[in-house]
């Protein structure tokens, strides 16, 4: 065997190194996210004893809760995203009623709803039936939502409805929009990335990837934003076929 024939052992070394690395990594995330999840559990119950005994205390927590959501969402979308990457990733679509689960989505962001002067609404016919895959699109919805309660001055409204063969799942705010700067598609994660504003895109970038792997026959799914929200403020619309 030639030189040229031998096998790049410092190459495989650093293959095998990078797959172990990356599998302890997504292990810490993974453990990450369970305590999370118990935290966010704790917290609810901790919110609502408040009620009667440390009433003042509640938007503490509140504050607390939101920002371990915007941490949870964030490690769901990279988890998915790195699946993706390594080709982990398998879509589990079924048929899912819209108003029925649109509704646990607003039952799983009651706290939104608790908060002093804040809302969220819904609008949906209760006959509406579709195949997505549950878990990403709720990721989708509730990283929206939990982005939204940000700018929103006192309102949001999800709305789900049938337009041209496809299911679109509007979230709606009262805030004052999404920049300008927003409306530039990205293409990819490196361009979705702003240093400057602290933003690193990855709501939308995430968003994108997951409607574009629902398909029907030549169609796929997408996503819109604007400024076009019938609250005043930024509109969020996932569509898909």
């Amino acid at each position: 065997m030639s030189d040229k024939e031998m096998p790049d052992k410092d190459a495989s070394d650093k293959i095998a190194s990078s797959e172990q690395f990356n599998a302890v990594l997504m292990s810490f995330i993974h453990d990450i996210k369970n305590s999370l999840l118990i935290s966010l559990s704790s917290l609810e119950t901790l919110y609502y004893s408040l009620e009667t005994f440390k009433p003042e205390l509640k938007d503490n927590v509140y504050r607390i809760q939101y920002e371990l959501q915007r941490i949870n969402n964030s490690l769901v979308q990279l988890l998915s995203l790195y699946k993706m990457e390594t080709h982990l990733f398998s879509i589990q679509a079924d048929q899912y009623n819209l108003y029925d689960f649109l509704e646990e989505i607003i039952i799983n962001n009651s706290l939104i709803n608790e908060k002093n002067d804040f809302s969220i609404n819904m609008e949906c016919d209760e006959t509406i039936e579709w195949f997505f895959d549950k878990d990403l699109i709720a990721a989708i919805i509730n990283s929206t939502i939990n982005n939204s309660t940000r700018y929103a001055k006192s309102k949001i409204k999800l709305s789900a409805k049938i337009i041209d063969d496809y299911l679109q799942i509007c979230i709606e705010d009262d805030g004052k929009g999404f920049p300008e700067k927003m409306f530039v598609h990205p293409d990819s994660l490196e361009t979705a990335i702003d240093m400057q504003s602290g933003s690193t895109g990855l709501g939308l970038y995430f968003a994108e990837k997951i409607a574009n792997i629902h398909h029907n026959g030549d169609k796929r799914g997408f996503t819109v934003i604007d400024n076009k929200s019938q609250l005043g403020g930024g509109q969020f619309k996932l569509l898909l076929p």
